[in-house]
């Protein structure tokens, strides 16, 4: 994936007009409604981190508008976070008109009907979140208003400046790197969905326990993980936590535990019987000491992992 770069001249040529409709309706999900006859120059910048898309646009006097529902799953399936870098915007929406000024940051399900008005030069960044992949962590995937999280919060600050940053790119990372970034994107969205209100919300209980379980892979190496540190990442109680595991028929360690034992038994069959490399997949699965994990693991599976490692 490169840099996909479009420019809208002064006196756009017929071809250039359609270019640049093409580029944000295949992108945004919105066509351009200005006057071919009017005069402006606009540019914008797309490229993709993994699932998020990503445009930095420079327009001036523009109405940009949604297609019709169900002309574009582009746009219905994914929730649109924007940053007015500069200038201003006039957002209407069922009905209702609201400004937004430089530095403003908002979310738009693009479900939902929009025109989105530039008020002189503008400079819009937007990031296109796929829906499904913000249900699968329990955010807020839909709402028929727009989301405006707490602008004077600095984590709301700290993601607009970084979003901007994303922009301004020029040359882009490895594409490994860019599906890292995407996740990791897609992981901070919480922060700006989750006070939407009316909005569609994975939070039932399927959804929670496949966020603990995600966050429990990724973290098995770490020997201090307890349930007060994964309910707190999850923003829930641990109580809550061990009554949603409970209901599975087993307890949030014990569920670790089990993550541990499998993970080990798969590298104790991978890396054979050497003393050293049973030291490393000891403190790899988040086993205490290797005496623990022997211990545990002989437990378990009945066998020791020096005995398992020559079956």
């Amino acid at each position: 994936m490169t840099l996909a770069i479009v420019e809208y001249p002064e006196n756009p040529s017929p071809t250039q007009q359609e270019r640049w409709r093409y580029e944000f309706e295949s992108q945004c999900g919105m066509t351009c409604q200005s006057d071919p006859g009017e005069s402006f120059r606009s540019w914008s910048k797309t490229w993709h981190a993994g699932q998020v898309g990503i445009l930095d646009a420079r327009v001036r006097d523009q109405t940009w508008a949604s297609l019709l529902q169900g002309k574009c799953p582009v746009s219905e399936d994914c929730v649109f976070v924007k940053v007015i870098a500069s200038g201003s915007v006039v957002i209407s929406q069922h009905g209702e008109e609201r400004t937004f000024p430089v530095g403003s940051v908002l979310a738009v399900d693009g479900g939902w009907p929009f025109q989105e008005r530039f008020l002189g030069s503008t400079r819009l960044v937007a990031l296109r979140m796929p829906k499904q992949a913000l249900k699968v962590r329990g955010y807020a995937y839909g709402s028929r208003r727009i989301i405006v999280p707490e602008q004077s919060s600095p984590d709301v600050t700290f993601l607009r400046d970084l979003f901007v940053c994303f922009a301004g790119q020029t040359e882009l990372p490895g594409p490994q790197f860019r599906e890292r970034v995407g996740e990791q994107t897609l992981d901070m969205m919480e922060t700006l969905l989750g006070d939407a209100t009316g909005s569609l919300i994975s939070g039932r209980s399927d959804m929670i326990i496949l966020r603990a379980k995600t966050m429990i892979a990724r973290r098995l190496g770490d020997s201090r993980l307890n349930i007060d540190q994964i309910a707190t990442e999850l923003r829930i109680s641990a109580n809550y936590l061990a009554k949603l595991f409970r209901k599975e028929g087993t307890t949030v360690m014990r569920y670790v535990l089990e993550k541990r034992l499998e993970r080990a038994y798969s590298l104790v069959k991978q890396f054979g019987q050497h003393r050293m490399q049973m030291q490393e997949i000891a403190y790899t699965c988040g086993f205490e000491s290797p005496s623990h994990f022997s211990r545990i693991f002989k437990q378990h599976f009945g066998v020791s992992p020096r005995d398992a490692a020559g079956a």
